[in-house]
């Protein structure tokens, strides 16, 4: 058993709300309260009912365990514990360990071992229990740590051998360490798989800290704390279920088991640690050849393509994904297509078949010497349907440099505008660095990025008047803005909780089409708004939903009401709906390459999109696929390329 302790003095935690605000941990208690007593969760977890004390306790009791909940599980000082939230510590500390959701640790001596006690030991501490043992107390933590050891290993006592002296040194130190508690390792278990259960599509983001993104700690403090600190307003919404999230508490355990694979995966990722992430992929191999044979052998299209998010074959997915990257890493391309054409095998993952197709030609092309080979991978690509519009610009790149008779059908060239901005000297010379600038604010010299120096530059010099630096931000808070009703609407098996800022199948491609009626009919309707009646409907929206929180709108972003219909209206009711239409097919794959400013000025009605470019840098095909799609719909979209002059120019 392994006992870990946070850095003395240190609250890793800390309360980020002014202390004259109401905490938002009180309704975060009420949803975990909510949530274990759902009854679907009974089934799923068998040992349910060990958490269900927690009910019963006072608030700042169930605020506390939180609080703990969320900080490392490692033993803590309970003198440091200060909470605005918990008045009476004591009290609530002893209420949690009569609940059995805490734990002292003095009641855990039997599972620890002295060398483990030692490690939650203070330097003061530790020379207190060296006098007391009539020890030396003076070096370092090593020194003292090591001469306790010792003691253990070789005295023995005049009643006893080395076992007694041991248990004599266990009581010493508890004696010193009567103060620490932590939480419960077998409730906390239990949250945890509460939270996962109810919030899966969570689990499925990176995190740095891997222990930490297999528990309910990820889905608590990375999205509900987060979102709680923003707005406490969910969306009202319909849970119509026909489908459970998990069948069985065996398939909540298998997609658990395979993040713990993708979690290990991408920690060895962040050490380079190659090797290792290709033993994962061999082990599992077989097992996903199985899952592929499945798809392969079935002729029936599933419903509810997008549940299969919370499997373990999607996630097993992911991981062969990563195994794929570090074959690659290995320079083992023979063994990387062979995988590359197992993964095309699984067609629910959809999204992802344009870039494998690309790196299947890239492989034989470079890296095998195989032409002909590549270009059947290239042919096969551009056949799929499934390929996304950037990829397939990849893969006509491809062939022209295979075939030199084929010319690519994209060739859509932006409008580029050329600007020089003065950059501060010697910034982006160091690896991995990125140049600062030079930009004007009210005739006050400020640094500044390249994107929000190009913003001032174009309000300054081409007539417009309002705008920012968003990319993809201003399009889907739009889009939420003007579609809420649908995005919430009655559709089975997207909501399974209160606690959504989304239906489940907003990344999929099964959002539109499941909506499909109700989009075309209100986009019919939209297009043929004129500029008043565009502008009360934002006015009625905002009224409506301003501060309830929904995926990927962003209300900060508008100053107010008025600012964004004067956005809208710039932007016309008939283009704005040609944006949507674009964007509610792959809102996943749309979400990136919109460019990094809009601008515009209400008093000219004009609009614009600009994707900038600092020095060395270039276009993405999806940079590519936005702004010919911008053009095409007759909204002005242009490439504005900044030229970096020396700050020594100015001398």
């Amino acid at each position: 058993m392994s006992v870990h302790t946070e850095p003395h003095g240190e609250d890793p935690d800390p309360d980020d709300l002014s202390s004259d605000s109401p905490s938002f941990y009180f309704e975060v208690a009420d949803l975990i309260n909510t949530l274990i007593l759902t009854p679907s969760l009974t089934n799923l977890i068998p040992n349910l009912p060990t958490f269900h004390t927690y009910t019963s306790l006072t608030a700042p009791s169930k605020v506390l365990y939180i609080r703990l909940y969320l900080r490392k599980r490692a033993w803590l000082k309970s003198e440091t514990l200060n909470y605005k939230e918990v008045p009476d510590i004591s009290a609530s500390i002893q209420e949690l360990v009569n609940s059995a959701l805490l734990q002292k640790i003095s009641d855990d001596t039997e599972n620890l071992t002295v060398s483990e006690l030692l490690e939650t030991f203070s330097a003061r501490k530790l020379r207190d229990l060296c006098k007391s043992l009539q020890l030396q107390s003076t070096g370092n933590l090593t020194s003292m740590k090591n001469s306790v050891l010792r003691m253990c290993k070789k005295q023995r006592s005049l009643f006893g051998g080395v076992s007694y002296t041991t248990q004599r040194v266990k009581k010493k130190c508890c004696e010193l360490l009567e103060d620490m508690v932590k939480i419960s390792e077998t409730p906390a278990v239990v949250l945890d798989k509460v939270l996962i259960a109810s919030f899966p599509q969570h689990l499925l983001l990176y995190e740095e800290d891997e222990k930490m993104l297999m528990t309910g700690q990820h889905n608590l403090s990375r999205i509900l704390l987060s979102q709680f600190q923003v707005t406490r307003k969910f969306p009202t919404y319909k849970i119509s279920c026909t489908k459970p999230l998990f069948s069985s508490s065996h398939q909540l355990e298998t997609f658990l088991s395979a993040c713990q694979l993708e979690a290990h995966c991408h920690a060895h990722t962040q050490k380079h640690e190659w090797e290792k992430i290709e033993e994962i992929l061999n082990d599992n191999l077989p097992r996903y050849k199985e899952i592929v044979k499945t798809w392969q052998g079935s002729n029936e299209k599933p419903r509810d393509v997008h549940l299969l998010r919370f499997t373990e074959e999607w996630v097993i997915t992911r991981v062969m994904r990563q195994g794929l990257a570090a074959l690659q890493r290995l320079r083992k391309y023979e063994e990387a297509a062979s995988l590359i054409e197992l993964l095309l095998g699984y067609t629910p993952m959809w999204y992802k078949r344009g870039s494998w197709w690309e790196n299947l030609a890239l492989i034989h092309h470079f890296h095998l010497k195989k032409p002909e080979v590549a270009r059947t991978a290239v042919l096969a690509g551009l056949a799929d349907p499934l390929t996304s519009k950037d990829s397939r610009i990849a893969l006509e790149l491809r062939l022209s440099k295979l075939d030199r008779k084929f010319t690519p059908e994209f060739t859509f060239e932006p409008k580029t505008v050329n600007i020089d901005i003065v950059a501060l000297e010697g910034s982006g010379s160091a690896a991995n660095s990125k140049k600062i600038w030079l930009g004007d604010n009210n005739g006050e010299t400020v640094l500044c990025g390249v994107e929000d120096v190009t913003l001032n530059y174009y309000i300054n010099n081409f007539n417009f008047k309002e705008g920012f630096h968003c990319e993809g931000s201003v399009l889907s808070t739009l889009f939420s803005i003007f579609c809420w009703d649908i995005l919430f609407s009655d559709v089975d098996n997207v909501f399974y909780n209160q606690y959504q800022y989304s239906p489940l199948d907003l990344n999929s491609r099964d959002f539109y089409t499941n909506r499909k009626k109700q989009f075309d009919d209100y986009f019919a309707h939209l297009s043929e708004l004129s500029e008043q009646e565009i502008s009360d409907l934002v006015t009625n929206k905002w009224d409506l939903y301003h501060g309830t929180g929904c995926d990927g709108l962003n209300w900060d972003l508008f100053s107010d009401a008025d600012q964004c219909a004067r956005c809208v209206v710039c932007i016309t009711p008939s283009k704005l709906v040609k944006l949507f239409e674009i964007y509610v097919e792959d809102v996943r794959g749309k979400r990136s390459g919109v460019p990094d400013l809009s601008v515009w000025n209400y008093e000219t009605r004009e609009f614009a999109m600009v994707e900038v470019k600092g020095p060395g840098d270039s276009l993405s095909n999806k940079q590519r696929v936005w702004l010919r799609c911008l053009d095409e719909i007759g909204i002005r979209a242009e490439l504005c390329l900044v030229k970096a002059i020396s700050s020594k120019k100015l001398r």
